[in-house]
């Protein structure tokens, strides 16, 4: 949102100061450019959710506000976080039940159609009765949509633009992994559940039916992983690291997730420490390459830190991954190694304190049921 927040600070400044010809003017341009931006997000993110509820498209997670977290409500299939300071409305949306990728669409052009109509209302706005506020807002409010439009997709994100451009065109593998997102869903589902024989007859059915695809493959990891197979996860998720056909989006995710795969399996002591770290801190650094933010391997590079002997360092990094973190799998695991580096640290208090949060999420996560293991050991 950089390009957008400077293109309309000073595409606002140069209209109000040739309309309105006045300093204090251009301040309440400024103050309008403010508001404009902020509406245009939430108009976008709120057409989204609209959109997805509308039609059954899965909602992963909502995220009021940016800051410390006041208040959340996880579940194994979403999570609502709260936090301090209540400017944005961040969504995440992923296929559900079929077609997935009609229903995808639909979320998409909601989202788009509730964008373009706050910007049609904030231009006519200006029509009705120009004034310094509102050309700001009008200006701001269009640039923050018409970036949101623009068709693109990175490691972590995809644009509004891209999906209403491109899911009704897909073909070959990115078509597949949408007809097979009802069975990926189903699969995670299961293990978020900690329906574990559940999950493992659907990561089988996933294996035998869509061999190649990435999303089935991540799948059959998370599975993995759940029943505390590490090394197995570690050789599958090689698979997709691997795979010569990918884009550098997704071979940023594959390599993120590797990174905190070969930790977990140093620690499990299911593979060698010397070539797990090696491995896990070339995967770290060749995500961040790829333009994974480097904000999201915290977790990562927490465990890899209390593995290398850096209990202090993991502490910090583990607190931030935590505290940042809203997926529900991957908070427990950040606080999992929280606890752990405070247990290294010899301050079994706080680490109690970490570990009876993670229990609160995912009791039986390998980690964490592990973790418990330690302290009550210890």
């Amino acid at each position: 949102m950089q390009g957008p927040v400077f293109l309309s600070v000073i595409a606002t400044a140069v209209t109000v100061a040739v309309v309105e010809r006045s300093v204090e003017a251009v301040g309440r341009g400024l103050l309008g450019t403010l508001a404009g931006l902020l509406v245009g997000l939430l108009s976008l993110q709120l057409g989204l959710l609209v959109g997805a509820l509308a039609l059954s498209v899965r909602v992963h997670r909502v995220v009021v506000g940016i800051g410390g977290r006041i208040k959340d409500w996880t579940t194994p299939r979403r999570v609502v976080v709260v936090r301090a300071i209540p400017l944005f409305l961040s969504v995440s949306v992923g296929p559900g039940k079929a077609p997935a990728r009609k229903r995808m669409w639909g979320a998409a052009f909601s989202s788009m159609m509730f964008g373009l109509i706050v910007t049609a209302l904030s231009v006519l706005a200006v029509i009705a009765t120009l004034s310094a506020f509102r050309i700001g807002f009008a200006i701001a409010c269009s640039f923050a949509v018409g970036h949101a439009l623009i068709p693109r997709k990175s490691a972590t994100s995809t644009s509004t633009g891209w999906l209403v451009l491109h899911l009704p065109r897909l073909t070959g593998i990115r078509a597949q992994q949408l007809d097979a997102a009802p069975l990926v869903a189903r699969t995670v589902d299961a293990a978020q559940d900690g329906h574990l024989d559940i999950a493992a007859a659907l990561a089988a059915e996933l294996r035998d039916d869509y061999p190649g695809l990435r999303t089935a493959t991540a799948a059959r990891v998370l599975v993995l992983q759940a029943q505390g197979r590490f090394a197995e996860a570690l050789m599958v998720a090689m698979t997709l690291v691997e795979d010569p056909g990918q884009t550098p989006a997704e071979a940023a995710v594959a390599f993120a997730a590797l990174g905190g795969l070969a930790c977990a399996t140093v620690e499990a002591g299911q593979l060698d420490p010397e070539l797990g770290l090696s491995t896990a801190a070339q995967a770290i650094e060749n995500a961040t390459t790829l333009g994974y933010p480097k904000h999201k391997l915290n977790g990562s590079r927490a465990l890899h830190e209390l593995l290398s002997g850096n209990a202090e360092q993991a502490i910090a990094l583990a607190r931030l991954a935590a505290e940042l973190g809203d997926d529900r799998l991957g908070r427990a695991d950040d606080l999992a190694t929280l606890a752990r580096a405070h247990m290294t640290a010899g301050d079994n208090r706080s680490a109690r304190q970490a570990l009876a949060e993670a229990e609160k999420l995912v009791p039986w996560w390998p980690r964490v049921a592990a973790a418990r293991s330690r302290l009550d050991i210890g």
